[in-house]
């Protein structure tokens, strides 16, 4: 995994929300013409890295363009939007070179969404949230980097036999910070619903995933998982997965029982 240098110039909350205020019905195409690369009210922290140059931002503008293109910008996303958000994350995470104490910042995040491709959220979230356009952790490009900190920084890649992880597994990692704020449980988790693909599932492998993040939060209640060595937790995991699907299975032949 690359360290990053860089620190990129934040807005500020209430500056933000004016800007989403004044863009929420402005057309997609209006939008692509409000890019920019500065804003007066934005700035980089004044500590722990090089304020990211013209010519970075600039790249990271084009290449978030360039792969919305690629996935049919601006017409709508239709199919998986992993068409976006794979590729996206994966080349935000390799050419940012972001100090990873800044990616946790709201106004890095807000000046991206806002000011560089404002036409980018309302595309990928036409109902325009402020939580997926402002620079919180559910925002259009913010989730995207930390998936790709904590799980790639491939987010195509899969295994033989097995598909990369879809929208509702990466959420049920990413959205609980006690699963994918550390990257080896977030990667071991990963890789335990990839065995259980591989060797072969009758359940919907999304339905595993739910299963499985809450048994492994639950463990975690009464076993510190980081003195556990790499095959303890894999033991553990393909435990709490052999019990996730037992489970499931049950579940699926009661109801049909029932129907």
């Amino acid at each position: 995994m690359m360290s990053g240098r860089l620190l990129y110039p934040r807005l500020p909350r209430s500056t933000a929300q004016q800007i989403y205020a004044e863009q929420k019905d402005a057309s997609l195409d209006d939008l692509y013409s409000m890019g920019a690369l500065h804003h007066p009210d934005a700035a980089p922290g004044a500590t722990g890295g090089h304020p990211a140059p013209h010519e970075k931002l600039l790249e990271v503008q084009a290449t978030i363009r360039r792969i919305a293109a690629e996935a049919g910008y601006p017409a709508p996303l239709s199919g998986s939007t992993q068409r976006f958000d794979r590729p996206c994350g994966t080349a935000l995470y390799e050419i940012m070179e972001i100090v990873p104490a800044d990616a946790a910042r709201e106004g890095v995040w807000s000046f991206l969404s806002l000011v560089v491709v404002p036409e980018i959220g309302p595309w990928r979230f036409p109902s325009r949230a402020e939580e997926r356009l402002l620079g919180r952790p559910r925002n259009v490009l913010r989730r995207l980097w930390w998936r790709a900190w904590a799980l790639g920084p491939d987010l195509t890649w899969a295994p033989e036999n097995c598909e990369p992880l879809g929208e509702d597994e990466f959420v049920n990692i990413m959205e609980r910070p006690s699963l994918g704020g550390n990257r080896r449980t977030a990667q071991s988790l990963r890789d335990a619903l990839w065995r259980a693909e591989k060797s072969g599932l009758d359940i919907p492998r999304s339905e595993l995933m739910r299963q499985l993040a809450r048994r492994l939060r639950a463990a975690r209640s009464h076993i510190l998982l980081d003195a556990l060595t790499d095959s303890e937790l894999t033991a553990l995991l393909d435990e709490l997965t052999e019990e996730s699907v037992h489970d499931l299975q049950g579940l699926r032949t009661t109801t049909t029982h029932q129907n």
